[in-house]
């Protein structure tokens, strides 16, 4: 770690992790609404419990930045999107065709998330994050 460190790609700036941070949000927001494409067929009550199921499940991922308790977060975030299928299936019309890309997009923004979250910082970084 310390050759890393020496030639600048040990511990991320304040600035790197703010880009990681907002990179992810663009990318996987952009993703998210090719995936929510495909919800063209559902009901219109179908569709609301998916939006408002998957919106619940972004702001719990961007949670895991941006509060004191990012284990919990961690924690609950992983909980939902493995449940996915389970809640969906509990809210829609039986036989409603979901969004087959969302649970696995939503893991890997977690999963980015995760890494970002949790790579060594400088310690100005850690104290406004």
């Amino acid at each position: 770690m310390k050759f890393l460190d020496r030639i600048g790609l040990g511990r991320m700036s304040h600035g790197e992790y703010n880009a990681n941070l907002t990179g992810l949000g663009i990318f996987f927001g952009a993703v998210l609404g090719f995936v929510m494409a495909s919800t063209e067929n559902l009901t219109t009550k179908d569709y609301v419990l998916v939006l408002f199921t998957t919106a619940a499940m972004v702001i719990t991922i961007l949670y895991v930045s941006s509060s004191r308790h990012r284990i919990a977060y961690s924690i609950l975030a992983f909980a939902f999107i493995a449940a996915l299928p389970y809640i969906l299936g509990l809210l829609v019309t039986p036989g409603a065709q979901l969004p087959p890309k969302l649970q696995p997009t939503l893991a890997v923004w977690l999963a980015m998330t995760l890494i970002v979250e949790f790579n060594p910082r400088d310690r100005e970084a850690e104290k406004t994050a």
